[in-house]
């Protein structure tokens, strides 16, 4: 069954969404998996970028952009960008999860069997959480929620 994971962030940290996010995309690195992240912006891409890069001390996220999909090397386990960068050439990787920053459900999440979805302390994230929540439901997804403080 298709499942859908929400992540509650229950207190308000400055780039919240894009901190666990960033900690998600690591943990699927050590467990050999592949992400596909995907943000409503290019501003909100280039953020995500650079705290992959900076995501601790003495280690960051290896990851790649969506823009250059053609030159994109199998072995880089997590990509990110715009929801509207996402093509064919995308979605014929089979990553083994999808991590959604947008404000929308994509119109492409049938083609996953693990979504991930991260709602922040912000009024505007929970309500279009909700809206996430309900139609992943209508779907028949299984869902499941975890809440956590960064």
């Amino acid at each position: 069954m298709k499942q859908v994971d929400f992540y509650l962030i229950s207190n308000s940290v400055k780039q919240a969404r894009f901190k666990l996010a960033s900690r998600l995309a690591s943990k699927m690195q050590k467990l050999g998996k592949s992400l596909l992240v995907v943000t409503d912006s290019d501003e909100h891409t280039q953020q995500l970028d650079e705290l992959m890069w900076a995501y601790g001390d003495t280690s960051f996220v290896a990851h790649e952009s969506l823009a250059n999909v053609s030159d994109m090397q199998q072995t880089c386990a997590v990509h990110i960008g715009e929801q509207k960068a996402v093509n064919v050439a995308v979605i014929e990787r089979s990553y083994d999860v999808l991590l959604n920053l947008c404000d929308e459900v994509p119109v492409f999440n049938h083609h996953f069997n693990r979504i991930a979805e991260i709602i922040d302390a912000d009024e505007n994230s929970k309500t279009a959480g909700r809206n996430r929540y309900k139609h992943y439901q209508s779907e028949g997804f299984e869902l499941k929620m975890h809440e956590l403080s960064l």
